[in-house]
């Protein structure tokens, strides 16, 4: 009995280790395609990382990844977070997608004045 027990775990273990690396392809797929798509124009970017599902937004700067940008909804409050692709560090909460991209373009030693283009999935 214990044997089969076991096994059943290490059994579990396995497709949830098999589970999570298909995520995490898929995540690094879609990235590559919001990339590809914002690469296209110069310039600071946006698109949303799945397709249909803008929650979460690539953020993109001249072709190059800069970092992502959640939306986070906490007690009525909406807010996006930034976050930097290198470190995957949270730089802060904004009230716009937009003061969001910029701050990561600033966080990159990129500045603050670049226009902000919104591609759809």
């Amino acid at each position: 009995m214990y044997h089969d027990a076991a096994a059943a775990a290490a059994a579990a273990a396995a497709v949830r280790e098999a589970e999570l690396t298909i995520i995490n392809a898929k995540w690094h797929i879609c990235q590559d395609q919001a990339i590809e798509r914002l690469s296209r124009w110069a310039g600071l970017g946006c698109s949303p990382l799945f397709p249909r599902y803008p929650v979460i937004q690539i953020v993109v700067c001249d072709g190059e990844l800069i970092g992502r940008a959640r939306l986070h909804r906490s007690g009525g409050r909406i807010r996006w977070v930034a976050t930097t692709a290198a470190q995957a560090h949270q730089i802060g909460e904004f009230r716009t997608l937009q003061g969001a991209a910029r701050a990561l373009a600033t966080e990159a030693g990129l500045g603050r004045r670049l226009r902000v283009h919104y591609l759809p999935s």
